[in-house]
């Protein structure tokens, strides 16, 4: 005689299911979080690495970020262009650095002449600072541990830097910068600036920052920025320009 057997009975797959079904939603956040949380830590490394390779580039070239090639000229073709971090490649243990995890889609907005094609063969993540894409001397900086060297670049464009001084075209000096129109609205009608609060940053609100002493940090946007005056005043460059300079030549 064999001996019953005893299944689940319908209520008590019911039961099982549902507490996986808790778990699960208790457990998702958890896991998304931890990954955000990765990806800005590996994210806040990469930019680290990258400031100290500009550190050892300016020990070995009398004190000066490198000089970069990304403006074209007349005549002159994308094999004349080199970025920002070309001369930094032998102080980088590899290109990977250049890599936001966070960014995955392709840029829709190319300085001329670069096509998809060129980017993803010079592609970067991170735009530097204006200052230090021609070769600034780095003594000129007062304060180098509170003046930003990179920044993320904004998913769908394609610049190398960007330009934290009055002279921009549009007036927008945040342009490029993460994702969204810029950090700061301006009304066309008005001229009137407003804090863009849906562009809060690609990691938890805020961004990671690379600084000229060789550091890294995470910021919102708005703590960037000189705190004793409105964060809508046009000209509040905060830690990306420190000293509050002008003419991005005058030590090229």
């Amino acid at each position: 005689m064999r001996p019953l057997t005893r299944a689940f009975t319908l209520i008590e797959l019911l039961v099982v299911i549902a507490i996986i079904a808790i778990l699960a939603a208790i457990l998702f956040p958890v896991f998304a979080r931890a990954k955000m949380a990765a990806k800005k830590t590996a994210d806040l490394s990469n930019q680290k690495q990258i400031a100290l390779a500009a550190l050892l580039y300016a020990g070995d070239n009398d004190d000066h970020s490198p000089a970069s090639h990304h403006d074209l000229e007349a005549g002159e073709t994308v094999a004349d262009l080199y970025p920002w971090f070309a001369p930094l490649t032998p102080y980088m243990k590899n290109r990977e650095i250049l890599r936001d995890a966070t960014v995955s889609s392709n840029p829709t907005k190319f300085p001329s002449p670069l096509t998809l094609t060129d980017w993803n063969r010079l592609r970067t993540d991170y735009l530097v600072n204006g200052f230090f894409a021609h070769g600034m001397s780095l003594g000129a900086i007062s304060r180098p541990a509170e003046q930003i060297f990179t920044s993320s670049r904004h998913r769908d464009v394609a610049y190398f830097d960007y330009h934290p001084w009055g002279s921009t075209p549009d007036g927008n000096w945040e342009r490029g910068l993460l994702d969204g129109s810029g950090y700061r609205l301006v009304d066309p009608a008005t001229g009137a600036i407003a804090v863009d609060s849906a562009n809060v940053g690609r990691h938890g609100e805020g961004s990671n920052y690379g600084f000229i002493d060789g550091h890294a940090k995470w910021f919102r946007f708005v703590q960037t920025l000189d705190r004793t005056r409105p964060a809508t005043d046009h000209d509040n460059y905060g830690m990306h320009n420190i000293d509050n300079l002008e003419d991005p030549e005058h030590e090229h």
